[in-house]
Parts: C-alpha cells; sequence; structure tokens
C-alpha cells in the first residue's frame, strides 16, 4: 500500500470535548497551523467533515462549509492554495452527516435540509477537487427512534425518501465529476446489511464507503466483507476500536458514546482491536486502488492522534 497518498481526516478535530477551548478551535490561526502540523506529520492529503451548524452562527473559522471558505479566503480557490502552501496537495473528500436535522417529528423538514445542505456539500467538493462525497445514508437510527416511535412501521416511507434524495445526489454528482458514497455505520437505519438493499436500489455510479471500526463493532467480518464487496468500495476509512455491539447500542440516541460503558466507540489508528495490517495486505492482495482515508474523530489529543496515525503507517509501509 502507497501510504503516502493515504489522507487525515480533519474529524479529528472536535469542538465538543477536546481542550482547550471552543474559541481557538473556531479561529482560522488554529487552522492554518494545524496544515502544516498535518504535512510535518507525512500526510499531503486531508478529507474534510461538511457541518452546516458554521452556517447558523458563530465565528468562521472552521472551515467545514462553503459559507466559512468564502467568508475567510474569499473563493475554494483562494483556500486551496493555502492548503497548498502548507504542504497540503489535495482534498480526497467530502463527509457529509445528516444528524443535524433529525431534530422534530417532521420529516419534511429533515429531508429537505438534509437535500439542500447534501447538495451544498456535494458542489462544495467539486469546488475542492475532491474524489468522493461520503454521506451517512440515515441519522441514528435511536435518534429517529427519539422523534418517530413508529419507525418501525414507517421504514418503507423512509427508505423510499431515502432512495429519491440520494437518487438527485448521484446525477448530480455523476454531472460534477464526484463520486458518491454511502458511509456504512453500525447505527444507522442501514448499518451492516441493511445498507445493501438500499445500495442495490441505487444507480451503479453510487459506491460504498468502507469503515473498517464500524464493521468490527457490528461483528462483521472485515476480510469477508471487502472481499465480497470490492467492485462496489468508493473509499475506505481505516478506522479503529475495541468496543463489540452486544447490546444493540446501535439503537440507542447516542450511539458514538454508549451508556453504562466507559469508552468511547472509536480509537486512535493502531490503538485499538481492528487489524488494520491485514485490512491494508488485503485491499492491496485484491489491487483495490481508490482513496484511503485514516480517522481519529474521537481522539482526545489531535496532535498525538496524528503522530498515532503515522507510526501505523509506517508499521504498513514495513
Amino acid at each position: 500500500m502507497n501510504t503516502d497518498a493515504i489522507a487525515i481526516s480533519l474529524d479529528l478535530i472536535n469542538r465538543h470535548y477536546q481542550e482547550p477551548n471552543r474559541n481557538r478551535y473556531e479561529s482560522r490561526y488554529f487552522w492554518e497551523e494545524l496544515y502544516t502540523l498535518i504535512a510535518a506529520s507525512g500526510f499531503s492529503a486531508i478529507e474534510m467533515p461538511y457541518e452546516p451548524v458554521w452556517q447558523f452562527g458563530g465565528r468562521s473559522g472552521v472551515p467545514f462549509n462553503r459559507y466559512c471558505v468564502n467568508t475567510k479566503y474569499e473563493s475554494a480557490a483562494k483556500y486551496r492554495a493555502v492548503l497548498s502552501a502548507s504542504g497540503i496537495g489535495r482534498v480526497t473528500g467530502i463527509s457529509f452527516d445528516p444528524n443535524l436535522f433529525m431534530r422534530n417529528d417532521n420529516l419534511n423538514f429533515y429531508f429537505g435540509a438534509t437535500g439542500h445542505f447534501a447538495n451544498e456539500a456535494l458542489a462544495h467538493a467539486a469546488d475542492m477537487g475532491a474524489d468522493y462525497l461520503a454521506i451517512s445514508p440515515s441519522p441514528y437510527y435511536g435518534r429517529i427512534a427519539q422523534y418517530h416511535p413508529d419507525l418501525e412501521a414507517q421504514k418503507e416511507a423512509f427508505t423510499q425518501r431515502t432512495i429519491e434524495l440520494l437518487e438527485g445526489l448521484a446525477a448530480k454528482a455523476e454531472a460534477l465529476g464526484v463520486t458518491l458514497v454511502l458511509r456504512n455505520e453500525y447505527w444507522s437505519l442501514f448499518g451492516g446489511d441493511r445498507l445493501f438493499p438500499l445500495l442495490d436500489a441505487l444507480p451503479d455510479s453510487v459506491k460504498l464507503d468502507v469503515d473498517t471500526a464500524n464493521l468490527f463493532v457490528a461483528g462483521v467480518s472485515a476480510t469477508h466483507f471487502i472481499e465480497a464487496q470490492i467492485g462496489r468500495i468508493g473509499c475506505v476509512h481505516l478506522t479503529d476500536t475495541n468496543f463489540v455491539d452486544t447490546q444493540h447500542v446501535w439503537k440507542t440516541p447516542n450511539p458514538e458514546f454508549p451508556d453504562h460503558h466507559a469508552t468511547q466507540i472509536f480509537r486512535d489508528p493502531g490503538t485499538g482491536s481492528v487489524d488494520l495490517p491485514h485490512i491494508a495486505a488485503l485491499l492491496d492482495r485484491l489491487n483495490y486502488q481508490g482513496p484511503v482515508i485514516c480517522s481519529a474523530r474521537q481522539t482526545r489529543d489531535p496532535f498525538r492522534a496524528l503522530l498515532r496515525t503515522r507510526a501505523l503507517l509506517n508499521q504498513l509501509q514495513k
């Protein structure tokens, strides 16, 4: 595996629980220093989450949507020039999570807001020269069930509206030269094997995002999953964990932080129980040539996570 081509996801920065303070993380200077540190850690490519929340107020220093990028840098082209000058040669992909919009019992609001901002994220991916937009096909199952206790009875209708939303995004993605990929998340309405009927209903241009920690949590063999789906994989996230869901945590409102467990789901790459060297070797054996991204989305210390991830990639290179 060519580890020089592997991207690092900027989801390693999270304002909710990392120190030192939110004001620092919302400032332009923080990010511009971070890019140089990412490059110094041996990464020349990044993945960026698309977070509409920064468009609704607060400071615009977090470069996670078109509004913030244009506010701070005037255009995507000028922002990409700043990245390049810092040693970041490309934005491999953009990720989008619709959890923010599952906040009441109005599904018209959810699908309307998700559709609007997913289209924004897709256009942003094209502006940034990204290979893909990785979209979560649903919010947390438990979050939906909070507002829609009859979810099981409404599942077919919810699925059909999701298909219609994704079909529209797929057509736009194809026109823009961006690949639409579906994130395989254990907590989703379409988690695990439940994703395949949704994927089968969509155009062949829509691909699969393989997240190794999510497979581990769901008790799914990454080897069998990747071998069976290699022709449909659009990107691979090398993520790590020690957690296996044996108590239907995926159906709870906050499955990333399980109740009654002194743990978070994700670990820094190389510090959990996922056999990432084996998965990397498998991808090589299957001649996978698509994007590979390392993600440390729940790290407490992003700078240590950068070095831990680089140490893992050095091991893979050997």
